[in-house]
């Protein structure tokens, strides 16, 4: 039981920090823009793409645990 509260505690925390992550990339990578700083466009893509693993890992965008797949006709 203290696992799979562990696990989410987890799973949330990867989830804020992959949207903040998201978040301060874009924004970088637009102001980057504005002022032609490459160095900003990296960084805000590398913050980007590390954002988009986080709420990846945190398992947000998967199915539910415990449903199993149905075939089509079986609806």
């Amino acid at each position: 039981m203290a696992n799979e509260r562990v696990t989410s505690v987890g799973g949330y925390f990867l989830r804020f920090f992959g949207g903040v992550a998201v978040i301060l990339g874009i924004l970088g990578i637009f102001s980057s823009l504005a002022q032609g700083n490459l160095v900003g466009i990296i960084l805000g893509v590398v913050f980007l793409a590390g954002g988009v693993f986080m709420l990846k890992r945190s398992g947000g965008a998967s199915p539910a645990r415990g449903t199993a797949s149905t075939p089509g006709g079986a609806r």
